[in-house]
């Protein structure tokens, strides 16, 4: 198995389903026995460090019909360098949530994604929800 940390002070804490960084600690659900940190438990992190003060979080939509979506998120420090970025592809008939959502579920994978490549809320592997599902 492999296990990919890229930062410093995580401390992972199994009996509680949680991930802690630094002093936050990111709630955590169990999918198929692997715990997993939701892009909501991301974004509230990446929001909340003062080390991110100014950075931000960019999508677009690279492709975007009535059957398919790919969308690209960049993560760009405060002199707008891009740091990390992250894809999703969803398609509209791929799941009963993807009839009426696949455009938001697209949007909130690829921010998952390009947090994760920042090492926010990872521990074992960058896999989205629906992935590990």
């Amino acid at each position: 198995m492999w296990k990919i940390c890229f930062y410093e002070n995580l401390n992972v804490d199994l009996q509680n389903n949680s991930i802690q960084m630094s002093n936050y600690k990111f709630k955590t659900v169990n999918i198929r026995g692997k715990k997993y940190v939701e892009v909501k438990e991301r974004v509230k992190y990446f929001r909340q460090e003062k080390k991110y003060d100014g950075w931000a979080i960019e999508t677009e939509f690279t492709v975007l019909n009535d059957e398919q979506c790919v969308c690209k998120t960049a993560v760009s420090n405060a002199d707008n360098q891009i740091i990390a970025t992250g894809h999703a592809h969803e398609v509209k008939t791929a799941s009963s949530i993807n009839k009426t959502s696949y455009i938001e579920n697209c949007e909130t994978s690829s921010i998952g994604r390009a947090l994760a490549v920042m090492g926010i809320g990872v521990d074992d592997s960058m896999a989205s929800a629906g992935e590990v599902a």
